[in-house]
């Protein structure tokens, strides 16, 4: 994760994003590049931006990574959500198409979403909700430390006054914004979204089968690809029967991968190219393959776990021996 750098007060917001007036917090990490012209849409904006509140008091939160079924799309936006101190039931999502001037790590696999932007997301969040607070104590005329906040509003518990954050976004816009790594986080025990249950936020589109993932793109012209790889680590085609599926309905090509033995990449397999994926589908389930599957055919979970058990053996006898010779 980049670090976090000052950004200005002209890069954290810009007030007239939206038509009727309306919010938009951003942040920049390090390496991220904007435009030298002059700033006055959100399209001149060349930033990470995550926060956009609407004038009906609405908070659109940007989910960064891409979404594949694993929730990152709902998770990402409730650590800024969180953080920001607004409602859940306020919070519209927009997911982020690839964008690497904009978005830093936006990938997805290995389970490295959550970890990875734990730290950063909850920065913007809580950068935004500093803003409020300093934009309320300062119409007010008290100290900050004196405010809290809640339901996108703004609190002074001494004088009983309020003000949602949709009132403060004249004031806020002539703020300098903190810097993100000098914000402070909520003490987890403050949590009120995070380590919840949230509903996921594609939960209708997903039950009325609306297009949602990469697998559900469609071009003109596109054709599918499946491929077979050898069920043996580091294996390698010796034959397949690929004449026969070449002349399969559907079925456009088919051909070895010679891949890469030791897995660093492709592994070796077959792929084969068709109009459907249904059609590569069923052109795959009649593949015929042999496969030299190599040295590692012969190792097992029985065989590494026997290794080990030989391997704890000898540092035990080790552990003795200096224990023995005094060298503990």
């Amino acid at each position: 994760m980049s670090a976090p750098v000052r950004v200005s007060r002209r890069e954290f917001l810009q007030a007239s994003l939206v038509a009727g007036g309306g919010l938009l917090l951003t942040t920049r990490l390090a390496g991220t590049v904007r435009s030298s012209a002059t700033l006055r849409t959100a399209s001149e904006w060349r930033l990470n931006a995550w926060i956009k509140f609407l004038p009906d008091g609405g908070v659109t939160i940007v989910a960064q990574n891409p979404e594949i079924g694993q929730g990152v799309k709902t998770m990402l936006p409730m650590l800024i959500a969180d953080e920001l101190d607004v409602d859940w039931k306020d919070v519209r999502i927009e997911q982020a198409s690839l964008d690497t001037d904009k978005y830093k790590s936006q990938s997805a696999g290995g389970s490295t979403a959550t970890p990875t932007h734990w730290l950063s997301m909850r920065q913007v969040g809580a950068a935004g909700r500093a803003l409020f607070v300093t934009a309320a104590a300062q119409t007010w005329g008290v100290p900050e430390s004196e405010c809290s906040t809640g339901s996108a509003t703004v609190r002074h518990a001494k004088s009983g006054r309020s003000l949602k954050y949709t009132q403060l976004f004249e004031k806020a816009a002539t703020l300098t914004a903190p810097a993100l790594d000098q914000v402070k986080l909520k003490d987890p025990k403050d949590f009120k979204i995070i380590g919840t249950r949230v509903k996921n936020v594609d939960n209708h589109a997903i039950v009325t089968g609306t297009p949602l993932y990469g697998i559900d793109t469609r071009l003109p012209g596109m054709l599918y690809a499946v491929y077979e790889k050898c069920p043996v680590f580091g294996g390698k085609v010796v034959s397949a029967n690929l004449d026969d599926i070449k002349k399969l309905w559907g079925v456009k090509q088919a051909f070895v991968v010679e891949g890469n033995a030791v897995g660093n990449g492709l592994a070796s397999g077959i792929a084969i190219i068709a109009d459907t994926w249904w059609a590569a589908k069923q052109a795959r389930e009649q593949l015929k393959v042999q496969w030299n599957e190599g040295p590692t055919a012969s190792q097992s979970s029985a065989g590494f776990a026997h290794a080990l058990a030989a391997q704890g053996r000898r540092c035990r006898r080790r552990a003795r021996r200096r224990g023995q010779n005094g060298k503990g």
